[in-house]
């Protein structure tokens, strides 16, 4: 009788450890997630600020280049 008991528990901690190994393996499976996620729009962030930087070079240098055109022309 007492064997009976004792399998009777041994059998329902092994499936408490396996409902928890299961309830965890979802929470870190939503977490990666959510982290991809985040990976993602942290790169989508810093390629427009590479790109806003880039086009704000290219303005200047266009600029200059015009300003150098007009004092060409000023000086005629």
């Amino acid at each position: 009788m007492n064997i009976n008991l004792e399998l009777f528990d041994i059998c329902y901690m092994m499936i408490g450890f396996m409902i928890a190994g299961i309830i965890f393996m979802i929470f870190i499976s939503k977490m990666k997630k959510e982290i991809k996620s985040l990976k993602r729009q942290y790169e989508k962030k810093s390629i427009g600020a590479d790109d806003s930087s880039l086009r704000v070079k290219t303005l200047e240098n266009k600029i200059k280049t015009l300003e150098a055109a007009l004092k060409k022309q000023m000086e005629k």
